[in-house]
């Protein structure tokens, strides 16, 4: 009798053990994904405001659907000429010197630019505080896409340029919009969780923590960065007949290459009228400056064949 209450004890002693073991475990992963969470979506430092070449308007207008208001260049083009939203990248602004370059030479084959700032990644725009990858940014997209029509623009006179995660952003956006006729995606990806799993490493933080944090995202903030999949917005991009031109450095070091043709295996099997240009570069989304000619030249015959001209 002594002997099982021996055992019954050791028993119960173990358990606590290794309940306490758990529950210390699931508290580091907890304040990690906590931190990781912090890490991906809290802004980063503030870019200086610089202005376009020639005349512009700095203008606002609302994000679809939300209660914040959208911050972007109004570039005039050519007269009869569409008109490009040009959305930039992760903690990108429409101030920093790449995307003003790239506006820039947009607008002299006769585009007119409308260079947003996507929420809370460093510009003007702001929401919560907090970077989504896409999810809530592609209403500031699509606010942009509202606006242009208020301008004198038809649907079939506006196209997306977005460069890696405004690239994901204006493909989620375009999904939700029937009207938006193309889309010029340079170095988006398919998946947020993939790509910020496949960053984590990077960053210094197991990839084990990034469903964990994604959690947090969606707890502490509403965001749901899981949901921000480009790739799973195939039969969406295919029904509202949307064109697609994927660019892609075939060694770019941030977003893996392998991104690309999955997202254009995916949107052609889904029956997309898609096309992949893999590039010769090796820097993230590094395809303008490593062969800004014929970059041009390609967008420039891209939205000329799929957006009305006058």
């Amino acid at each position: 009798m002594k002997t099982i209450t021996v055992y019954r004890s050791r028993g119960r002693f173990i358990g606590f053990i290794v309940g306490c073991v758990v529950f210390l475990a699931m508290l580091l992963y907890s304040v990690v994904s906590w931190i990781g969470y912090d890490k991906l979506s809290l802004t980063g430092d503030l870019y200086a405001p610089t202005t376009p070449e020639g005349q512009y308007e700095d203008v606002s207008f609302p994000s679809r659907g939300q209660n914040y208001q959208v911050k972007a260049f109004f570039e005039a083009g050519k007269e009869g000429m569409p008109a490009l939203i040009v959305v930039h990248g992760y903690r990108g602004t429409r101030y920093d010197q790449h995307n003003r370059d790239k506006a820039t030479a947009f607008r002299r084959l006769g585009y007119t630019i409308l260079a947003v700032d996507l929420s809370d990644n460093g510009g003007s725009t702001i929401d919560n505080g907090r970077i989504s990858m896409g999810y809530s940014e592609r209403w500031d997209v699509l606010g942009g896409f509202d606006y242009l029509l208020t301008r004198g623009f038809t649907a079939d006179e506006i196209g997306l340029v977005g460069e890696s995660m405004g690239a994901a952003t204006s493909l989620l956006a375009a999904a939700l919009e029937p009207h938006i006729r193309a889309v010029w995606e340079d170095s988006g990806y398919t998946s947020a969780p993939v790509v910020v799993g496949e960053q984590a490493g990077r960053n210094g933080f197991p990839a084990i923590i990034v469903p964990g944090g994604l959690i947090i995202g969606r707890l502490r903030v509403g965001d749901r960065i899981d949901e921000a999949v480009p790739i799973d917005a195939a039969a969406m991009l295919a029904a509202n007949k949307t064109t697609i031109q994927i660019v892609h450095c075939e060694q770019d070091e941030t977003v893996a290459p392998h991104h690309a043709p999955d997202l254009f295996q995916a949107y052609q099997q889904a029956g997309v009228k898609v096309d992949f240009w893999l590039v010769g570069c090796h820097k993230h989304a590094g395809a303008f400056d490593f062969a800004r000619e014929d970059y041009t030249r390609r967008l420039d015959a891209f939205f000329r064949g799929n957006l009305t001209v006058n």
